[in-house]
């Protein structure tokens, strides 16, 4: 058993490296990829790059769905949601405060909204197919209002190598994810050893080792002074968590609530959102306040799941 441990170990520091390398390259395709099609790089990071990133939670929570492990489909993607604004944000800013595009507290708002939706659909303990599918619906026609709204290809000739750098953001993002997974797998099995339950696994460990590409790239962003990008990516992260993740875990197979989910995590990551809309609004700054806050309120959630 030690020795088993031990290659779990070493397996997931092997992952954390491909999930490093991976994450510095879709940094640079996402800031190229903003600027040949003249679309703000918080926009490209909203959806471009939370699309490749969150990769992970999607596969992770249908997978468990099918097998019938709503403890950590639900989890997952609830967990997900807090280790990227509360940790990952909440990191990000505190080694820097974070200015962004007037575009992102709108975006943050929705992030709210949508959150509070999932919420009510767990009211009766069950997502449903019927109701999955309306959070999967959401989500689309977000996706076409922000096309609407922020893209039109016939206004200008995209500059550069657009193609190019598409297929090496969604290359890296890729590359980002088998890092992930192999994180998330020696993870979990570390945590079985030691008799951590389900529940706690999918809210915790699976909900960061499969947020670890936000984590990566919004480390590297943030370092190197792209700001729209850590917070971009994060917000679009959560609400593709929020929508996508539960919605397509609900299609495959009807997911029950934990009851801790309800009564505690998913209205904690509502309060999260509402902090960062808050502070969005006031100046396009994610600062070490609010920073400070966040992480507070994640040591608080680890704490009582302990």
């Amino acid at each position: 058993m030690e020795l088993e441990v031990i290659i779990s170990f070493a397996v997931f520091f092997v992952g954390i490296g491909f999930v490093v390398k991976g994450s510095d390259l879709f940094v640079a395709a996402a800031t190229r990829v903003a600027k040949g099609l003249r679309v703000s790089e918080f926009i490209i990071a909203l959806v471009l790059a939370s699309i490749a990133t969150t990769l992970p939670e999607i596969t992770t929570s249908v997978i468990a769905s099918f097998y019938g492990n709503s403890g950590i489909a639900l989890g997952n993607a609830v967990g997900s949601v807090l280790v990227n604004i509360a940790l990952i944000l909440g990191l990000c800013a505190l080694i820097m405060p974070l200015k962004v595009d007037d575009v992102a507290w709108k975006n943050s708002i929705f992030l709210a909204f949508t959150t509070l939706y999932a919420w009510i659909l767990m009211l009766d303990f069950e997502i449903s197919r019927l109701e999955g599918f309306t959070l999967v619906l959401v989500y689309f026609l977000y996706l076409y209002y922000l096309y609407k709204k922020h893209v039109s290809f016939g206004r200008f000739e995209p500059q550069g190598k657009v193609k190019r750098d598409v297929l090496l953001l969604f290359g890296s993002g890729l590359f980002i994810v088998f890092g992930a997974r192999i994180v998330v797998s020696s993870a979990v099995e570390i945590a079985a050893n030691f008799g951590v339950s389900e529940a706690v696994i999918g809210l915790t460990l699976v909900a960061i080792g499969t947020s670890l590409p936000e984590l990566a790239n919004s480390l590297v962003a943030t370092l190197k002074k792209v700001h729209n990008i850590s917070v971009g990516n994060i917000i679009g992260a959560c609400i593709i968590n929020v929508l996508v993740v539960i919605g397509l875990a609900s299609l495959v197979k009807p997911v029950s609530v934990d009851p801790g989910i309800f009564s505690f995590s998913t209205p904690l990551a509502i309060l999260l959102t509402i902090i960062l809309t808050i502070s969005l609004k006031k100046d396009n700054i994610v600062g070490r306040k609010t920073a400070t806050t966040f992480l507070v309120l994640y040591a608080i959630f680890i704490y009582l799941q302990i």
